[in-house]
């Protein structure tokens, strides 16, 4: 997975970021930049070396969750959900080094039957539209029996893999409850669809998720030792939130 951009707020037919100011990265040397600490543990580190080609976008797509980004350019910025910024897009390809933590979930986070969320993190990642009651009714249905947050978190992704059909062709852009036609009447989506329905699921659990897009990469060289990602290749997921993850 390559992140891009992650989204907290659904309006019942799309994302949007509620919290868009970015803040400028410090310097760790001549073209390398902080982009987040380290965290407490201590995580499996993976390094990538990018060439992205010209996109109409200033993002800069790397494996979650990046700690150092290195290349040849001025400056890099971060939004609030760990979203990387260039100042504008880029005139030309780009080459640049990332190296990310790759998030683990503590046993502990596994079978707690309970888990503490500040505050921050409930104000922005349990937000759901007025009116979906079907979807949270779904929800305690899909879970019933299920007692960790993570189970549950589980227990929606197999529901929503066994019961639903993946087609690129089903768009619902022009629908206005997109969600409940996807989870009740046609049963038939792609990626946003389904990870638009989980998060929303797991709010109306009170289980703090967001939205994430950027690029899946499956395409593997072999002979070259490397990736090839297309625009084909866009993607979305969900992250759920583990207070010690």
């Amino acid at each position: 997975y390559l992140r891009g951009l992650a989204y907290d707020q659904y309006n019942g037919r799309s994302w949007s970021h509620s919290r868009t100011r970015l803040r400028s990265l410090g310097l760790v040397a001549e073209g390398t930049f902080f982009a987040r600490p380290p965290g407490s543990l201590s995580l499996p580190i993976i390094r990538q070396d990018i060439l992205l080609e010209t996109l109409d976008t200033a993002v800069l797509f790397a494996a979650p969750f990046a700690e150092l980004v290195s290349g040849e350019f001025l400056s890099v910025q971060a939004d609030a959900m760990s979203g990387l910024h260039l100042p504008s897009p880029p005139s030309s390809r780009l080459r640049y080094s990332v190296t990310s933590q790759v998030p683990q979930l503590l046993a502990e986070e596994r079978t707690a039957t309970a888990l503490d969320y500040p505050d921050a993190v409930r104000s922005h990642y349990l937000q759901v539209p007025a009116g979906l009651q079907q979807i949270e009714d779904l929800a305690h249905h899909v879970v019933q029996g299920v007692a960790t947050p993570f189970g549950q978190t589980m227990a929606i992704q197999r529901h929503l893999l066994d019961n639903y059909r993946y087609s690129l062709d089903a768009d619902q852009a022009t629908l206005s409850h997109p969600l409940e036609e996807f989870l009740f009447t046609r049963k038939t989506g792609y990626c946003e669809h389904y990870a638009t329905a989980m998060v929303v699921m797991l709010r109306t659990l009170g289980i703090p998720a967001r939205l994430v897009t950027g690029f899946l990469a499956t395409e593997w060289n072999e002979y070259g030792g490397y990736f090839t990602v297309r625009q084909r290749d866009a993607h979305a997921w969900v992250e759920v939130y583990f207070p010690r993850s």
